[in-house]
This record gives C-alpha cells, sequence and structure tokens, in this order.
C-alpha cells in the first residue's frame, strides 16, 4: 500500500486487473479476496537482476520464468523460460512472430493489460531468449529447474 493509504497501482492477473490493499486483492469484477503473504512475496521478487524485466512489465502475475528464479503468485501460464520452443510447438511460429501478431489469451493481454510498444516487444523477444539460454545452461548442467504453470 502506498503513501497515505493508497492502493499499489492495478497490475495484470488472469481476467482482469488487480489492486493489492493491505494484504488482500481486488479483482476487476470487484471481489476482494486475502491474498497470501508468500504470494505477496513472490510477486515482488526479484526486483533487480535477470528477471526483474519479466516482473516490472507484469508478465510475472500469470508466468514464472524459473530458469531467472521468478515465480508467479498465479502460475496460471506457461512457465517463460521455455517460451522460445514453447511457442513454436504450441503455434507453429517463432516467439518473434507470437509477439507481432498475439493469439488466444495473449493477444487480450496485450491488448489491454500489457500494452508494449513494437520496440518493448523487441526487448520482450530478447528477454526470452536469453531467459531459454539460461534454462538451456541449467539443463546442460543437470540443473534444469522444475517449470510450474500452463504446462
Amino acid at each position: 500500500m502506498g503513501a497515505r493509504g493508497r492502493s499499489a497501482p492495478a497490475r495484470p492477473c488472469g481476467g482482469g486487473l488487480y489492486v493489492e490493499r493491505a494484504g488482500r486483492t481486488r479483482v476487476a469484477n470487484g471481489a476482494s479476496h486475502p491474498q497470501p503473504a508468500e504470494a505477496r512475496a513472490a510477486d515482488k521478487a526479484p526486483e533487480s537482476g535477470p528477471g526483474a524485466w519479466f516482473v516490472k512489465t507484469g508478465c510475472s502475475a500469470c508466468h514464472s520464468i524459473a530458469a531467472l528464479g521468478v515465480k508467479s503468485a498465479a502460475q496460471v501460464g506457461p512457465d517463460l523460460s521455455i517460451a522460445v520452443e514453447d511457442v513454436q510447438s504450441r503455434f507453429g511460429r517463432t516467439v518473434e512472430e507470437f509477439l507481432a501478431e498475439p493469439t488466444g489469451t495473449m493477444s487480450l493481454v496485450l491488448a489491454g493489460q500489457i500494452t508494449l510498444t513494437p520496440e518493448q516487444r523487441t526487448i520482450a523477444v530478447q528477454h526470452l531468449h536469453d531467459a531459454f539460454r539460461e534454462y538451456q545452461r541449467l539443463k546442460a548442467e543437470g540443473r534444469a529447474p522444475a517449470l510450474n504453470g500452463g504446462q
């Protein structure tokens, strides 16, 4: 919660936006639900380092990026550590093509909840490739993280 009792800014979450206020989550439909301390902590970390971009843009509201140490509180979308190959296998398109013209849930998210300029989408692709390289490195070392959410 911000200064003088103001709530945190709205952030994307599944079917709508949510606002944190005193440990509770208010979803766009107006319902208010308690939010466990673990979920609040997971959604905020890491605020620096290679996974910070995914947290700052709101991707981590639904997606974990296990290779970069980012765990989504909701874990409703697939782990973005392997998005480079996952998008290809699911949609028959590269991640670059998918972000340029997303389909399904991501078309709605990128149209209204997380709006990215073409330049920001290029940066997103770079971060997704970085996460995939880190996942591959960890896997080659026998330390691949468990992938959660939407798999």
